[in-house]
């Protein structure tokens, strides 16, 4: 098995169960910071790989779609524009933790060669479904702004799991263990929400 999927294990396994509602919205915001990085990693992917049509076909599921409409959010944009519009809404900010941990993935991932991300934007749709799934498992989503989020994972889950879906279109494309980086990245990114991390922190100390 490639080690970066060692990392991936992780974060499904996190105990998202746990998760309340405040946590949750922290959660989402956490997500735009991924979408925003999607969207550049996918105009990158479309780069290196311009003549390949199921990344083409991938890609406008992705980007500046009417694939996601939700409430009073019916217009064309990128998935991460969907997520800014309910934070907004609602009103919910990051505090400095949040930011702090937004600035560091953003940095490690802009780091990355134009290969590396790509390749992330390849295993996104391989492995993200798993983790979503587990995360729609937390009981309460009461707090303004999650019922959008919620509809945002599912339909995550439904473009890439589902035949001829988003990993379908991208499955071709080599995945290797470059992707450490960028995984290792994203586990720390969710330590802005520290429960997540509490039976570890209570084994260390």
């Amino acid at each position: 098995m490639m080690k970066f999927k060692s990392t991936v294990r992780q974060i499904r396994d996190l105990p998202w169960q746990l998760l309340d509602r405040r946590e949750l919205q922290r959660l989402m915001y956490i997500s735009h910071v991924y979408a925003i990085e999607f969207a550049e990693a996918l105009r990158i992917a479309l780069q290196e790989y311009p003549d390949n049509k199921n990344l083409l076909s991938m890609a406008r599921g992705e980007l500046k779609t009417t694939n996601l409409r939700y409430g009073d959010y019916l217009q064309a944009g990128d998935h991460a524009e969907f997520l800014a519009h309910f934070l907004q809404r609602h009103g919910i900010q990051g505090d400095e933790l949040l930011r702090t941990h937004a600035k560091t993935y953003l940095d490690a991932c802009r780091q990355l060669s134009p290969r590396v991300r790509a390749m992330s934007v390849f295993s996104r749709e391989e492995e993200l479904s798993d983790i979503f799934k587990v995360i729609i498992e937390a009981p309460d989503w009461s707090a303004p702004g999650l019922d959008a989020f919620r509809f945002y994972l599912e339909q995550h889950i439904l473009f890439d799991s589902r035949e001829g879906g988003h990993h379908d279109l991208t499955k071709d494309f080599a995945v290797d263990d470059q992707l450490v980086p960028f995984y290792a990245a994203r586990l720390n990114t969710y330590r802005s929400i520290p429960k997540l991390f509490a039976l570890e922190a209570l084994q260390a100390g």
